[in-house]
């Protein structure tokens, strides 16, 4: 039962971090308009593509992810299950944190600090969950080979989007002439 709790609480929280990083981008270019549908359902364009956004991440997630699962379930530090459970709420609680109004809300209330709501990685939240295990287990039998290849992916990652996006933005704007406006 606390796996599955674990999980939900786990999805929502990711889903909450995530569509920021997937259509956070598009809302002020939403091709959507707002639809009612009788007295029932409102759905705004912001919503319509939240929606959009999470059958993406669902299609992600049934077609390539299994690699992924696999590496962090087993191939940096081998997981029991009460051990991934205890990673899965410690991810999820920092992904909660990081992308929760009412959180922040009810912190800067009562005068707490808080933490800034920005999208944060869930691969470095559940990988360090993961170290966190281990080295809580002596840092025997942690696999330092998978950890430097996803420590060059989190370096490279933001480096080649860069570059792909600054090659993309020069065809928009020399190739097919178009204006791209910064706001």
């Amino acid at each position: 039962m606390g796996l599955l709790l674990v999980g939900a609480f786990g999805s929502y929280s990711l889903g909450a971090n995530n569509i920021g990083n997937v259509m956070g981008v598009f809302i002020n270019s939403s091709p959507f308009k707002d639809i009612t549908i009788g007295s029932l359902v409102s759905l705004s364009s912001t919503q319509q593509l939240f929606f959009l956004g999470g059958i993406a991440i669902a299609v992600g997630v049934f077609t390539y992810s299994k690699r992924v699962m696999m590496t962090v379930g087993s191939g940096i530090f081998k997981l029991s299950p009460v051990s991934a459970l205890v990673v899965v709420l410690a991810s999820s609680l920092v992904l909660f944190i990081f992308a929760s109004q009412g959180l922040k809300h009810f912190l800067t209330s009562h005068g707490l600090p808080s933490f800034p709501l920005v999208p944060v990685s869930s691969s470095q939240s559940v990988v360090g969950a993961v170290m966190g295990i281990s080295l809580a287990k002596g840092g025997r039998n942690l696999n330092f080979k998978n950890l430097g290849r996803i420590s060059i992916g989190w370096v490279a990652t933001p480096v080649v989007s860069a570059l792909i996006s600054y090659v993309a933005l020069f065809f928009m704007q020399n190739v097919f002439m178009q204006n791209v406006y910064i706001h």
